[in-house]
């Protein structure tokens, strides 16, 4: 059955209060997330009976709707019915956050961008290995050498990527973040890290501290260069505006960033790093289990974003990520083995159609439809799929699996392939097998109440 977008963005707006009552819509990769004027105009019952929608969701302030893979479509309609969308909106929403809300979105938003470039440098040094492993290539041949810092390039210049997108996040100039980004990581001043002379500045000390890979610094700096570029735009005379205000913001951010930003940056991810190895070393098939079980209920809060830079910051400091990534594999793998049973079980024509879509979703790493439209609306569906990531993650951090690209699903498997050698690759597979088989025969056994026609308008 083909669906109607356009009639039912129209009927959502309505069920919204209208499109006076919306002050700003945006969307990320399931979800439509809107700020209103007035809560209680919202009509909940409309909501959940279009068919693209999976469930409502507020985090804070903001109300989300799972529409799943409809959301591009579905966006389109919105803005096109003239619903204030993220581009020509204010900022009020942004002052009415919370610091940790603030903080969160920040982090995601610089770092959430680069993901597609992460996964693309980690899937060529996938292929290396391949290479190298099958003796098709030469690990002291010429060749090996141009593919391996092809896929290290993205890694290595990680500072310009978040200096990139935090400029937009912060609202600064992005060619002078990107700038900052460069004085971090100029091969003189790398130079001069590896020399045994002390490095300063007018007698200040600069710490040295190699900065390719690092996450934290640049992120930091760019948000300080924010303030100092309304702080120079204030004192600068108009007519010299143009020569002065870039000069000054260089000349001021650069040294802050040599000489505190970075090296505290810099001290804070390898602390993290440092928390990640010992807990995944001391603790991991507990810390694991426990992290993948309690997923789903933090997707819930929308908490989740704040666990990616973390991961990331593995991946980019470490090579590998043994926490994070690998217990959200776990309980997206779970999410997908519970619907798909659903799906079997379910005598509900419609449940069992959503169930499938669902979990095939799930598998691909988009398991908000999974989630909101199928295994919480259900409730054992939702407790089978926590238990059974909990078991997941417990047996991948027995393993000691670790995960040398940012992935969360079925794709993860060629994510395994790295240093560990083939033997991870296998505690990988493991790992997602016992998650999904476990979850899918949990949820058979815990078994569910098919929705009657009633609950569905609810």
């Amino acid at each position: 059955m083909k669906k109607d977008y356009k009639n039912d963005s129209k009927k959502l707006t309505e069920a919204l209060g209208g499109k006076e009552n919306i002050k700003k819509v945006f969307h990320c990769m399931t979800r439509l997330r809107f700020y209103l004027n007035d809560k209680s105009k919202i009509d909940k019952n409309s909501i959940n009976s279009l068919s693209e929608v999976s469930g409502i969701n507020w985090h804070n302030d903001q109300l989300q709707i799972i529409v799943g893979n409809d959301v591009n479509e579905m966006y389109r309609e919105l803005i096109a019915l003239g619903v204030p969308s993220d581009d020509n909106s204010s900022d009020n929403e942004n002052n009415s956050k919370g610091i940790l809300s603030k903080i969160v979105d920040s982090i995601t938003g610089s770092m959430t961008p680069m993901i597609p470039a992460l996964t693309a440098a980690g899937m060529i040094k996938v292929v290396l290995t391949l290479l190298t492993t099958f003796n098709l290539v030469e690990s002291t041949s010429s060749s090996y050498q141009v593919i391996n810092f092809i896929g290290d390039v993205a890694f290595y210049f990680m500072p310009f990527l978040i200096a990139a997108n935090a400029a937009k996040v912060f609202r600064v100039n992005q060619a002078l973040s990107l700038i900052i980004a460069g004085v971090f990581l100029h091969p003189n001043f790398t130079a001069m890290i590896a020399s045994q002379d002390p490095i300063s500045l007018f007698g200040l000390p600069i710490t040295k501290f190699s900065y390719a890979y690092s996450v934290i610094p640049v992120i930091l700096m760019v948000w300080i260069m924010s303030y100092i570029e309304k702080l120079v735009d204030k004192v600068t005379p108009r007519i010299f505006k143009l020569i002065l205000n870039p000069t000054l913001i260089i000349l001021i951010s650069a040294p802050i960033a040599l000489i505190v930003v970075g090296p505290l940056g810099g001290l804070i991810g390898d602390w993290l790093a440092v928390a990640i190895d010992f807990l995944s070393s001391k603790l991991g098939f507990i810390i694991v289990g426990i992290l993948g079980a309690t997923f789903p209920f933090i997707v819930m809060t929308g908490m989740h974003h704040a666990l990616t830079p973390i991961g990331l910051n593995a991946i980019a400091t470490g090579g590998a990520d043994k926490l994070i990534f690998v217990s959200q594999v776990c309980s997206n793998i779970a999410q997908a083995g519970s619907s798909l049973a659903v799906a079997v079980k379910s005598k509900d024509k419609d449940m069992k159609q959503l169930a499938s879509a669902s979990g095939i979703s799930a598998l691909m790493g988009i398991t908000e439809p999974a989630l909101y439209g199928v295994t919480l609306k259900l409730k054992r569906p939702v407790i089978a799929a926590s238990i059974a990531a909990g078991i997941g993650g417990i047996v991948g951090g027995i393993l000691q699996v670790s995960l040398y690209i940012a992935q969360n699903s079925i794709m993860a498997i060629p994510a395994f392939i790295g240093e560990a050698g083939m033997g991870n690759l296998l505690a990988g597979i493991i790992m997602i097998i016992v998650s999904f088989v476990a979850s899918f025969i949990l949820t058979i056994l815990f078994g569910f109440k098919d929705i009657n026609p009633e609950e569905k308008k609810n």
